[in-house]
């Protein structure tokens, strides 16, 4: 119970990066509240309950969906990542889909510090502290804009998302 308490903004984090996923963490939170406020409750009140969380879960479902696919394709508004993205983090969100895992890696070992992604190490100075802001702004600026996600609580590993990948192919 307490790895699941450490590692809930990590699954709320996953959970939103969907609609499906929203929708999930919805209906376990609700199961969980439910079975807390109402295990003593007796079985009619259960089923009344049940029935309402479930309609009130179908009704927010089938909103969410519609809501989705009310706009055609085409008349949605596009967002350019790539437009706002710096030449640093372009450089980096390109070499991170090439990765066979999509992994970044910002691994610090005692003083120094390196980054790295398929093969390539980013950090090559480790005495200069500018770069090393540089490259931690990058990595920010990805995370921010959720084309790479932290793995882990320590701030070394990443990985790239769909977006992130989709994202990438438009670099050139």
């Amino acid at each position: 119970m307490d790895r699941l308490i450490e590692r809930l903004p990590e699954i709320i984090t996953a959970a939103a990066q969907s609609y499906l996923g929203i929708l999930a963490l919805l209906s376990v939170s609700l199961s969980v509240l439910a079975y807390f406020f109402f295990a003593k409750a007796r079985e009619k009140v259960k089923v009344g309950i049940f029935v309402l969380l479930f309609l009130g879960v179908l009704g927010f479902g089938v909103a969410m969906f519609r809501a989705t696919t009310d706009a055609p394709i085409a008349s949605r508004p596009v967002f350019d990542s790539t437009a706002t993205l710096s030449r640093e983090a372009k450089t980096l969100l390109k070499q991170a889909a090439l990765d066979p895992s999509g992994f970044v890696l910002f691994e610090y070992y005692g003083a120094s510090v390196d980054l790295h992604t398929n093969g390539i190490s980013f950090f090559t100075d480790k005495g200069d502290h500018r770069a090393l802001a540089m490259w931690e702004s990058v990595l920010q600026e990805l995370v921010k804009d959720g084309l790479l996600v932290a793995r882990g609580d320590r701030g070394e590993v990443f990985k790239i998302t769909k977006k992130g990948y989709d994202v990438a192919e438009r670099i050139d």
